[in-house]
C-alpha cells in the first residue's frame, strides 16, 4: 500500500468577548465582505441576557432568526442548561458539538463541557476561563475558525 503526505492547512481559532451582540453582527458582515471561505463562525451568549434587549421578546424563536438571518448562523442553533453558566445559546459551527447526547444529556449541559470543548479548539486554559468569567457576566463570545492567513487577515481588518 502506498502512502503520501498530505499538507493540510492548519486551522487556528480568533475568539473575543463583546458586550452587545450587535458588535457581533458587525463583524459578521465584515467576515462576510473578506470573501473568505473557510472561516466557520459561532456565537454563545446567555438567554437572561436576550430579555433585556427588547429585539429578542421573551421568544427563542426570534433569537433563532435573529441568528439565521442578521449573523448569518443559520445551519446550527441550539439552547442548552449549563449548570456553571446558566441557559445559553449556541449558533454555527460549534453547535453540533455542544448539541451531542451523550446517555441522554447534551454535551453543553455537562459541567465542564464548555471549558472542555473551548480547550479542544486549542484555547490556552487561563484563555478560557477569562472567556467563561465574561460570558457569566453576560457578554457574548464570537468563535471563529479558519487557517492562520485568513485570521491575520480578519485581525487586521477588525483594528480599522
Amino acid at each position: 500500500m502506498a502512502s503520501k503526505l498530505e499538507i493540510a492547512r492548519e486551522k487556528k481559532v480568533l475568539i473575543q468577548s463583546f458586550p452587545k451582540i450587535q458588535h457581533i453582527e458587525n463583524i459578521i458582515k465584515r467576515i462576510c465582505k473578506m470573501n473568505t471561505n473557510s472561516i466557520q463562525i459561532s456565537v454563545l451568549g446567555k438567554l437572561e441576557r436576550m430579555d433585556l434587549d427588547p429585539n429578542y421578546g421573551n421568544s427563542w424563536l426570534d433569537l433563532k432568526r435573529y441568528c439565521d438571518n442578521e449573523l448569518k448562523l443559520s445551519s446550527n442553533f441550539g439552547i442548552i442548561s449549563n449548570p456553571e453558566i446558566g441557559t445559553i445559546f449556541i449558533a454555527g459551527f460549534l453547535a453540533p458539538l455542544f448539541l451531542q447526547e451523550i446517555n441522554k444529556k447534551q454535551i453543553g449541559e455537562m459541567p465542564t463541557a464548555i471549558f472542555g470543548i473551548l480547550r479542544g479548539l486549542g484555547i490556552e486554559p487561563n484563555s478560557v476561563s477569562r472567556y467563561l468569567k465574561t460570558l457569566n457576566k453576560n457578554n457574548f463570545l464570537l468563535i471563529v475558525r479558519g487557517n492562520k492567513n485568513e485570521l491575520i487577515s480578519l485581525e487586521d481588518n477588525l483594528k480599522k
